[in-house]
This record gives C-alpha cells, sequence and structure tokens, in this order.
C-alpha cells in the first residue's frame, strides 16, 4: 500500500524554537509511522542562518522534505497577505508535482493556504488552530477595532474561521476549553481532538542535564546554595504579565530573602529594571540571559520553581504554554494565573503548582508562602508531565487523526 502524502503547512519557520520544539518531532514521529511528509514553512532570515543545518539534519533523519518562503512584517498588514500569496504559490507548485492526500495546516494564516490548495487539488484538510489568532490580534492591542480597517480585517479572518471549522475534515486544538467553545459556537464536522503542545521528556530530562553547565551556570550568575531562584522562561510580550510577576517575587522575597528570579528570554528585557524601580526590587537579585533550545533544559535546571501570568480573555481558552510541560517534565512546580486553557485545571488536578485567586498583594503573598512550603516531590510533578504533555502521546494523537482521513 502507497504511503499517504502529507502536506503541512506552517506560518512560522521551523527554525523558529517553536518549529525545533513543537513541529519538527511531531512530524518525524508521524513519518516513521509511515507517512510522507513535505513542510512547508515560512523561515525567519535571522533564524534560518543560525539553524538551518541543525533543521536540515533533523529533516533529513527523519526522512521528511522541507520547503519554505522567507518571512517579513514589513509593511504591517499587506506583508501578512503577501506572505499567504508566497506560501500558497509554492504549495500549488508541489501540488502540481505530486497529490496530497492530507493537508494539515497549523493556525488560520496557514489554512488560508491550504484551503486554496485542497479546493484546487483536492486532498483532506486538517484545521490545527493552535489558538484563536484574530482575537489574539485584538487583545494584544495589534488591532484597534475603532479603525475601519482593522475592524474590516478582523471579521474577515472570523468569517474565515467560521468557514473552516465547517469545512474541514478534522479540526485540532489545544484546549478542551477551546474545544467546548467551538462545539458550542460553530458547525463541525465533530471529527475533533485535543492535543496540547507537548515536550520531548528525554530532552527536558533531570537524567540528562549538564551539571558543569549548571555549575558554571550557578557560578556566573552568582546563585549560591541558600538562594531560592524563581523563574521565567519565554517571550515577554503584550500578553505577558510581567509587572505582576514581578509583584509575585517581591512577595517571595519577603518572605525567602536569600531569593532571585531568573528570565530566561530573547526578548527585549529593558522593562524589567524600571519595574524593579518602580516596585522597590533590588536589581541585584534578577538575573536575565538566553540561551538556545539544546541549552533550555540546563538553564531551567538552575531555578526551584517556575512562573507565567499571561493575560486571560475570550483567546485565552485556546492557550497551551508549551513551557509548561517544559518546566514539569523537569520536576518543577508552576505558579500560573487562573483561566489560561487547561494550565490551572492540570496544576489543580495534579497537584503540581500554585494558583493565585488574583493579582492583589494578599493573593500574591498567600500564594509565595504556597510555593515556598510546597510539598508535591519532584518525581510525582515528573509522572504529571508524562501523562499530560509526553511527545509519544501527541503522535499518537496526531496519528488517531490521520488515520480517519
Amino acid at each position: 500500500m502507497a504511503k499517504k502524502r502529507v502536506l503541512y503547512i506552517s506560518y512560522d519557520g521551523l527554525t523558529d524554537p517553536l518549529g525545533q520544539s513543537q513541529i519538527i518531532p511531531y512530524l518525524s514521529g508521524l513519518s516513521k509511522k509511515g507517512y510522507a511528509i513535505t513542510i512547508l514553512s515560512n523561515e525567519k532570515p535571522e533564524n534560518y542562518q543560525l539553524h538551518k543545518e541543525v533543521v536540515e539534519e533533523k529533516l533529513k533523519t527523519a526522512n521528511i522534505d522541507w520547503k519554505f518562503t522567507f518571512y517579513t512584517n514589513k509593511p504591517p498588514v499587506v506583508s501578512t497577505a503577501f506572505g499567504i500569496r508566497r506560501l500558497r504559490k509554492l504549495a500549488y507548485y508541489l501540488s502540481k508535482k505530486q497529490s496530497f492526500d492530507i493537508i494539515h495546516c497549523r493556525s488560520i494564516l496557514a489554512t488560508m493556504v491550504g484551503d486554496s490548495v485542497r479546493k484546487k487539488f483536492g486532498g483532506k484538510l486538517i484545521f490545527d488552530i493552535r489558538g484563536f489568532w484574530a482575537d489574539e490580534r485584538v487583545e494584544g492591542g495589534l488591532w484597534n477595532l475603532k479603525n475601519k480597517l482593522y475592524k474590516a480585517i478582523y471579521t474577515y479572518f472570523k468569517n474565515k474561521e467560521k468557514e473552516f471549522f465547517r469545512t474541514a475534515d478534522a479540526v485540532i486544538t489545544l484546549t478542551e476549553n477551546a474545544k467546548k467553545y467551538v462545539l458550542a459556537n460553530f458547525e463541525t464536522k465533530k471529527n475533533f481532538q485535543v492535543i496540547p503542545c507537548a515536550v520531548d521528556l528525554n530532552h527536558f530530562s533531570t537524567e540528562n542535564l549538564n551539571h558543569s553547565l549548571i555549575a558554571d551556570l550557578k557560578a556566573k550568575w552568582g546563585v549560591s546554595e541558600s538562594d531560592y531562584v524563581l523563574s521565567y522562561v519565554g517571550s515577554l510580550g503584550t500578553r505577558y504579565r510581567l509587572k505582576e510577576m514581578m509583584q509575585f517575587f517581591k512577595q517571595l522575597q519577603l518572605i525567602q530573602s536569600h531569593s532571585k528570579f531568573l528570565f530566561i528570554s530573547k526578548s527585549d528585557t529593558s522593562q524589567i529594571k524600571d519595574l524593579c524601580q518602580e516596585l522597590q526590587i533590588d536589581f541585584k537579585s534578577i538575573i536575565i540571559d538566553s540561551c538556545n533550545y539544546d541549552e533550555i533544559p540546563n538553564y531551567i535546571a538552575v531555578s526551584h520553581a517556575s512562573i507565567f501570568f499571561i493575560v486571560t480573555s475570550f483567546s485565552g481558552k485556546a492557550v497551551s504554554p508549551t513551557k509548561q510541560g517544559e518546566i514539569m517534565s523537569l520536576g518543577l512546580p508552576i505558579v500560573c494565573n487562573a483561566d489560561l486553557g487547561d494550565s490551572d485545571m492540570i496544576l489543580r488536578e495534579t497537584n503540581t503548582g500554585v494558583i493565585p485567586a488574583d493579582y492583589s498583594e494578599a493573593s500574591l503573598k498567600k500564594s509565595a508562602e504556597e510555593l515556598l512550603t510546597f510539598q508535591t516531590t519532584s518525581d510525582e510533578i515528573k509522572l504529571a508531565a508524562a501523562n499530560y504533555f509526553s511527545l509519544e502521546k501527541a503522535t499518537e494523537s496526531y496519528y488517531q487523526v490521520y488515520s480517519s482521513l
């Protein structure tokens, strides 16, 4: 029996950190299960130059074909239309050379391309939503609906979203929360799978840590054995509640004076110093550094716990922070806010973290006390991570979707 051919379309790049952690591992597993996969992605030139050789080697090992265009965000709005157009042109070219049985689209922008390919060349369409993209743009302050242009763009994408839910042969969301909303509010073909952002448990494993590097990092950052280290991992932007996280750290430090806040991020972190002044936090207790994907587990392992507060709103229903599985896989408890996808539900069900009732000083103080007296063991947290976020489990869920088409 001939292998089924899959065209996987992503508006994100394989050379982005998420491409390496959230796209390549899944598809490598599906390739082993007998699917002939071609990936079509949108690469950021700077990331491509830095990571192309690593990505090419991983794809070669997995026997996956890779085609791409280059991403640009200038000029605003128009660049997105041009990006979709470039991807569509390349997708048409590939489809003329060979037919694809399955067109797997990661996000609504990729589905704009995939739906066009399906209509012209055939194939089964998977709408892998990742999130409510148009609403994220509004809630993140990028699209002001009082502006007629942005209002028109928002309405266009929401109509497209409704169309794709109705016509897609399968729908994938990151959270049960998002699935409930979609099934209650949209017409679908009821072929639905929830697959949270998974983690490579071998990569994010305490057994595979580089203890020499960890010791070097502690020396570099001035972390002593008496220090309690709280970490934050990943991007910092409009959707992340940096000030509230800093306020939590202040409460932690008032209880445990030997506390440090480690930021592992490639984002602009300049506002951290300003917040330290505003909140009267000693900037010497703040550590800011960044690293590549391969080194992240060792950086996280310097900490005793990790935190993320993310803006919750309508689009928060669909959020599955990649960092949650990564942190839990290393046996660390998490402090996170409520009503964020399934994150708080998972922490409550498994007793693997602390969820402040709100951002008041009293709530943050209580949560800091809970964290410093946290009882769940590292092994219990790692077991919960394996149950919810294992790469093998996610790959099997994708396989079930593919097999249904």
